[in-house]
């Protein structure tokens, strides 16, 4: 019998849907793995939906405690007082963390430990100290992105990243260059659904989508202003928001809308399911991410046939650009515009881009073609290993 290869995923938050797509990317890439020679088990920070992901296909997983190694953000001055008691109960947790970490990697003797994103050093730091190979899935820009920065700084993540106890996957070549990594890398991208999903409706509904958790971030605050002013000339369009956020924020954003007279066009709809259905009814998908690490809602709109409309930045420039695969917009004024094309030209005009978009994404973006990927590279890490064993 093949010998099965031990894997130590480790996550940050538990939430497996497209408010995460870090964690829905993972889960989609164990689906695949169990299928390789690859026995999994997973280190969450606390329990939640995605253990209980995990305990639908019967997969093993530990709880650590364990937080980003980032600073913590200073927005104001409550946060700037507790600046350096976050910043030292951040280093306690993860001290401890890792020493669960430690005791669980000993019991289960992974022959990689693979971290899934960039802000969680745990994995690291206890493949180091056992001689274990490490993968480190660097899924987001952390500072274009997300405002934050490593612990102690960005220059010392980046050795680490670069030293020869790592192997880094780098979800895009933007991120790749980012983080001026070198030889042990690789630029695979996600894989976001099987290859026989693709589903292309021609009669689509009246509305655009946004997909994604309600944050400053993600460019909502800027499509609801460029929606607004673009329903002032159109009467037959709605805009749909898809998704959760801190409640203080989604109410700044509701005030935005009831004082815009649109509430009956602008609709919340919360965490929904139904994900697909809405993207293939749906005219365009709108991605106003300032820097989408990757953009995995882009890519699941492109094989459910729909339109992307998205912002000419980070992931999503860098998916829809070279094959002219969206509409890349820049700015306020560009976005009112392509709304106010596409409405004028009708949607049947982009069918062709749409189809495009289609093989593409089933060409590089499959869940089949990530996993194997993926696979590969633990292979070749594992093979240098053995070598080196050997001489």
């Amino acid at each position: 019998m093949k010998k099965k290869i031990k894997v130590l995923y480790i996550i940050d938050t538990n939430i497996p849907n497209v408010a995460n797509g870090a964690n829905a990317a993972l889960l989609n890439i164990i689906d695949e793995m169990i299928n390789y020679d690859v026995e999994p088990m997973v280190v969450v920070a606390h329990y939640g939906s995605f253990c209980e992901e995990l305990e639908k296909r019967k997969i093993t997983f530990k709880i650590t405690d364990h937080q980003c190694h980032v600073y913590p953000k200073v927005k104001s001055l409550k946060n700037a007082v507790a600046f350096f008691p976050r910043l030292l109960r951040m280093l306690m947790k993860n001290s401890n963390s890792q020493l669960k970490l430690k005791k669980i990697v000993e019991k289960f003797h992974p022959d990689l430990i693979h971290t899934n994103i960039g802000k969680i050093h745990i994995g690291y730091n206890v493949a180091k100290k056992l001689n274990i190979p490490h993968v480190w899935h660097i899924r987001e820009y952390q500072d274009l992105d997300f405002g934050a920065t490593p612990f102690p700084s960005k220059k010392r993540f980046i050795n680490k990243l670069n030293s020869i106890t790592n192997n880094t996957i780098a979800i895009t070549q933007g991120i790749f260059n980012h983080f001026n990594m070198t030889e042990n890398a690789q630029v695979i991208y996600d894989g976001v659904m099987k290859e026989e999903s693709i589903q292309f409706l021609e009669k689509k509904d009246n509305y655009f989508l946004f997909l994604g958790r309600l944050e400053e971030t993600k460019g909502i605050r800027q499509l609801l202003v460029a929606f607004i002013d673009f329903a002032h000339n159109n009467h037959d369009f709605e805009l749909l928001i898809a998704g959760n956020g801190h409640d203080v924020f989604v109410n700044e954003l509701k005030n935005i809308v009831n004082e815009s007279g649109f509430v009956k066009r602008i609709h919340f709809l919360g965490f929904r399911k139904d994900i697909s259905e809405l993207l293939s009814k749906a005219t365009a998908l709108i991605v106003p991410s300032k820097y989408e690490g990757f953009g995995f809602i882009t890519v699941e709109a492109m094989f459910n046939g729909c339109l992307v409309v998205g912002n000419n930045s980070g992931g999503t420039k860098e998916i829809l650009e070279n094959e002219n695969l969206g509409i890349l917009y820049t700015g306020h004024e560009e976005l009112v515009s392509a709304l106010n094309k596409i409405v004028y030209l009708g949607i049947e005009n982009y069918y062709p881009m749409i189809k495009k978009a289609q093989i593409i994404a089933s060409k590089l973006y499959s869940q089949e073609q990530n996993v194997n990927s993926i696979y590969n590279f633990y292979k070749e890490i594992l093979a240098k290993r053995s070598d080196k064993s050997i001489h």
